[in-house]
């Protein structure tokens, strides 16, 4: 396996209002590996994320972001993020004992796991997380939730609590790590230099603006109507970061890297340039989840998938995670992946057009990569 590709975190500050239960997080994030943004590379952009009771928001774009002139002004960042912000919340050991005594919660499948007494959450938007209370000092250890993943379908998150330490007469962590259940990758570490407890706090409530802008649309909402294929040579297209390549019976695109609804809307687009020719293959030029992130959906629409041989085994953990608390398009229709492997080179070829599909070697943002030639169009 590659190593895990880190960010490390340069500044971060998390702001919880258990009054109004709101919570900010300001962070700055830069990448630990070669990466084609000098931005992310060198860790110039802050992010700002909000979350008040139902509504997320932004401020300023994300850490790869362009950099903004004028100051910033909050989006609403649509009840996804809304979600996965409230159980990062419940992520702490106030914030998941406050949810536990609220009398809206519900409480059930009390446990015991070695000596660790465990309890399930659900509170009053329906969200349930497991929390886990060390029988001998009574400290929080973990919480664990699922959510949903583009890329893995139901994914388990675990954060775990370390280093207690006293503030205000209230005990909290000075650690979080965070695992998900994906070959145990650790998804943060955040190590506290200092709690601060009943302080002044900025506003965090939802402007006006935000709470009274029209819900985000997805992309299969939009329509077609800005999905036009460019053609770029003989029986080649280029698309909003995806190429496409017309042969006897059938088209094959390069790279499965818009999530479900999206990769749709753009198959929908393809599938009518060329009259008795559908996207039947796509050529994934590596495994970064950025890249994969609708491979799911690629073969939920029965697409076989190419790519360097090494990359099948983790291609098919991804396809081959459920869906079912958070169905995805391979969870409503599933089938199982069509793999055909590249090694050091692999051409298709017939009498309307060929291609062929290298190896790349000694390339160190990732491994097991392939790039895509057209002798034809030099």
């Amino acid at each position: 396996d590659a190593p895990q590709k880190w960010q490390k975190v340069l500044e971060y500050t998390r702001t919880i209002d258990l009054e109004h239960w709101r919570t900010r997080v300001q962070q700055r994030l830069k990448m630990d590996f070669v990466f084609a943004s000098t931005i992310g590379q060198l860790g110039l952009n802050r992010t700002n994320e909000t979350l008040d009771g139902d509504v997320a928001y932004n401020i300023g774009g994300g850490f790869l972001a362009a950099p903004q002139s004028g100051t910033p002004q909050p989006q609403p960042a649509g009840p996804a993020a809304a979600r996965q912000r409230r159980v990062e919340l419940l992520a702490h050991p106030v914030t998941i004992v406050r949810a536990a005594l609220d009398p809206t919660s519900k409480l059930s499948n009390l446990r015991k796991q070695g000596n660790l007494q465990l309890v399930d959450i659900t509170v009053r938007q329906g969200d349930t997380l497991t929390l886990a209370v060390n029988a001998e000092s009574n400290l929080p250890a973990w919480v664990s939730y699922v959510g949903p993943n583009a890329n893995l379908g139901d994914l388990t998150y675990r954060t775990a609590f370390a280093g207690y330490v006293p503030e205000k007469g209230i005990q909290l962590p000075t650690g979080f790590a965070t695992s998900i259940d994906f070959r145990n990758v650790v998804q943060s570490k955040l190590y506290v230099d200092r709690n601060i407890v009943d302080a002044s706090i900025d506003d965090l409530s939802a402007p006006a603006s935000v709470r009274s802008a029209p819900p985000p649309q997805g992309a299969a909402a939009g329509g077609n109507a800005t999905l036009k294929p460019m053609k770029v040579a003989d029986h080649v297209w280029y698309m909003n970061g995806n190429t496409f390549f017309e042969f006897d019976d059938h088209i094959t695109m390069v790279e499965a890297n818009r999530t479900d609804a999206a990769l749709q809307a753009i198959l929908k687009a393809v599938n009518g340039l060329v009259p008795g020719k559908r996207v039947t293959q796509v050529i994934q030029t590596h495994h970064h989840f950025d890249h994969s992130v609708g491979l799911r959906a690629a073969v939920a629409e029965g697409l076989t998938v190419i790519s360097r041989r090494g990359n099948e085994g983790i291609f098919r953990e991804m396809v081959g995670r459920p869906a079912k608390l958070f169905p995805d398009a391979l969870g409503r229709n599933p089938k199982p992946l069509k793999f055909m492997p590249v090694d050091d080179h692999l051409k298709l070829k017939d009498a309307t057009n060929e291609i062929d599909i290298y190896h790349i070697v000694g390339n160190y943002h990732m491994a097991d990569g392939v790039v895509v030639h057209v002798p034809a169009s030099n």
